[in-house]
């Protein structure tokens, strides 16, 4: 039986929806400050420098863990109502980061880390 067919099954018949889980990280209260603090540096260097974007660099990166964890994209829990549920991920779990930027100018990577921790001092050295 085809994957698109249990879910019509699912869907119509037991009238399940299905639910992503959502990846939570804890944060503490130092956590927010930090936050804050960022965001007011940001909004004073925009003040100060009409250039001050064009110099900033976006970036993104993607985690993949080594150890199987479950991609949250790839899992549904068919329920007829939200179970609003989470998955709470170990920090150091073995991984690899696969990094990339872009600016006004160019775009940067993929760069590819296969440290356990990724440091301002390895992103210096990429």
């Amino acid at each position: 039986m085809s994957k698109t067919t249990v879910w019509r099954v699912l869907h119509k018949r037991s009238v399940f929806k299905p639910y992503c889980i959502q990846m939570v990280q804890q944060l503490s209260d130092e956590d927010h400050r930090h936050q804050l603090d960022f965001c007011l540096q940001l909004q004073d260097l925009m003040s100060s420098d009409d250039h001050f974007l064009e110099e900033v660099q976006f970036s993104d990166e993607a985690t993949f863990h080594v150890s199987g964890a479950v991609n949250r994209h790839n899992v549904r829990i068919w329920r007829s109502e939200n179970p609003h549920a989470y998955v709470e991920h170990q920090h150091d779990s073995p991984k690899v980061n696969v990094f990339c930027a872009i600016s006004s100018q160019k775009v940067y990577g993929s760069f590819f880390f296969a440290e356990e921790t990724v440091t301002g001092m390895i992103y210096l050295d990429m």
